[in-house]
C-alpha cells in the first residue's frame, strides 16, 4: 500500500507521517518548499513539491497510491486574506477529491474539525448534531463547505470518511495550529497571564497521538461518508489552568478579566490594527461550552482517549526539554503509564 499525505508539515499530518514512516508504509507527500525545515525523512517518503490549489501537481504525487489522508488545511480564525479559506480549504480539497478519484484510490480520509458543530450548551454533541447557532469564524464556514464536498464525492463513487479532532495538543512541530500548546506556553512563560474570566466554560481537549491513530483507524474501519469525532475529556477552562499549573508550577501572576472587559480591549486592538487576531468575535467563542462525545469513533472504530492529564504531563515535559517553556522543575506523572488509557467522553 502507498498513500498519499497532504499537510505533511503541519501538526497533526506530520504526526501521522512518522506513524505511517514507523509502520512501514510507503508515503507519498506534497509540499509547497523543498527548502522548508519540517519535511519528514525516510527511506520509504517520497517527496513532492506542488500545491493542493494547483491540480497540475497533484496528480504526479498520487498517482500509484491507494489511499490518501487529505490533511491540508489554513487553520486561523481570520486572516487578512478572506479568500485564502476558500482557495485552500474549499477549492483545495475539491482539487483533491477529483484527484483521487481520477487515480481509482481506495479510500480516502478527510481531516475535518469539531468545530463545525458549533457550541454545545451543556449536553456533549455527536455526529449527527444540527448546528443551531450562526457560524463564527471564516474558517469554520470552511471546513463544513469541504464537508459538503466530501459527501458530494461520495456520491460520486468516491470511498471517504470524515474525522472531526476536537482542540488538538502534544508532542510534534510547533506550528500555528498548534493552538493549545500556544496557550501552554502562554500561561507558563508570562510573568503576569492576562486570562478570560471564563473557568466555567468547557471544551473537548484530545491528544495528538490519539488523533493519529484515530485517522488510521478511520482508514481501516470508516465507513463512506460518515464523521467521527476524534475528541478527548471535556475540561472546563479552570481545570485546565489548574492541571498545567500543576505539572509545571511557576510564580507567575493570573489576572482573570471579565470577559466584558476583555471585548473591549479585542475592540481597541482592532481599532490599532485591523488585522489583530484578538477580536470581540474571538472571546465570544470561547465563553460557550464545546463539549462532544467520541463514542461513536470508540464504538466502530476502536478509538481510545488517552488520559487528560497524562497528555498533558507529556506535552509540557516535551515543551520544556525543547525551551519551549523558561522553566525546569520535575514533572509528576500522578501515576498514569504509558500504556494507561480511558474511554471518558465526558
Amino acid at each position: 500500500m502507498r498513500v498519499f499525505v497532504t499537510g505533511a508539515t503541519g501538526f497533526i499530518g506530520s504526526r501521522l507521517v512518522h506513524r505511517l514512516h514507523l509502520e512501514g508504509t510507503e508515503i507519498n507527500i506534497l509540499v509547497r518548499n523543498l527548502d522548508s525545515g519540517n519535511l519528514p525523512e525516510g527511506k520509504n517518503i517520497r517527496i513532492f513539491k506542488g500545491d493542493i490549489t494547483q491540480p497540475e501537481t497533484i496528480a504526479p504525487a498520487i498517482r500509484d497510491c491507494t489511499h490518501v489522508y487529505h490533511c491540508a488545511a489554513i487553520a486561523k480564525f481570520s486572516s487578512s486574506d478572506n479568500n485564502a479559506f476558500r482557495r485552500i480549504n474549499v477549492e483545495g480539497t475539491r482539487n483533491i477529491l477529483q484527484a483521487s478519484l481520477d487515480a481509482h484510490v481506495e479510500k480516502l480520509v478527510f481531516t475535518s474539525s469539531a468545530a463545525v458543530f458549533g457550541p454545545s450548551g451543556s449536553i456533549p454533541l455527536v455526529e449527527s448534531h444540527q448546528r443551531t447557532e450562526p457560524f463564527e469564524s471564516v474558517y469554520d464556514i470552511s471546513k463544513q463547505l469541504a464537508e459538503n464536498l466530501v459527501r458530494h464525492y461520495v456520491n460520486k463513487g468516491l470511498h471517504a470518511v470524515i474525522v472531526n479532532p476536537s482542540r488538538v495538543f502534544g508532542p510534534g512541530l510547533q506550528t500555528y495550529s498548534n493552538a493549545v500548546n500556544r496557550v501552554i506556553q502562554q500561561i507558563l512563560n508570562k510573568k503576569i497571564l492576562l486570562f478570560p474570566a471564563i473557568g466555567k466554560y468547557a471544551s473537548n481537549y484530545c491528544y495528538v497521538e490519539d488523533v493519529v491513530t484515530g485517522h488510521i483507524l478511520a482508514m481501516e474501519k470508516g465507513s463512506a461518508g460518515e464523521n467521527y469525532i476524534l475528541g478527548g475529556e471535556n475540561i472546563s477552562y479552570s481545570d485546565l489552568l489548574a492541571s498545567i499549573l500543576s505539572f509545571a508550577p511557576t510564580r507567575n501572576y493570573v489576572l482573570k478579566i471579565p470577559v466584558p472587559l476583555l471585548k473591549g480591549i479585542a475592540f481597541f486592538s482592532q481599532l490599532v490594527n485591523k488585522y489583530s487576531e484578538l477580536t470581540p468575535s474571538l472571546i465570544k467563542r470561547f465563553a460557550k461550552n464545546r463539549l462532544l462525545n467520541s463514542d461513536k469513533a470508540v464504538q466502530e472504530l476502536g478509538y481510545r482517549i488517552t488520559p487528560f492529564d497524562y497528555g498533558m504531563a507529556t506535552t509540557i515535559a516535551y515543551l520544556i526539554e525543547r525551551g519551549n517553556i523558561k522553566i525546569y522543575p520535575p514533572i509528576k506523572m500522578h501515576g498514569y503509564g504509558k500504556d494507561q488509557v480511558s474511554t471518558r467522553t465526558t
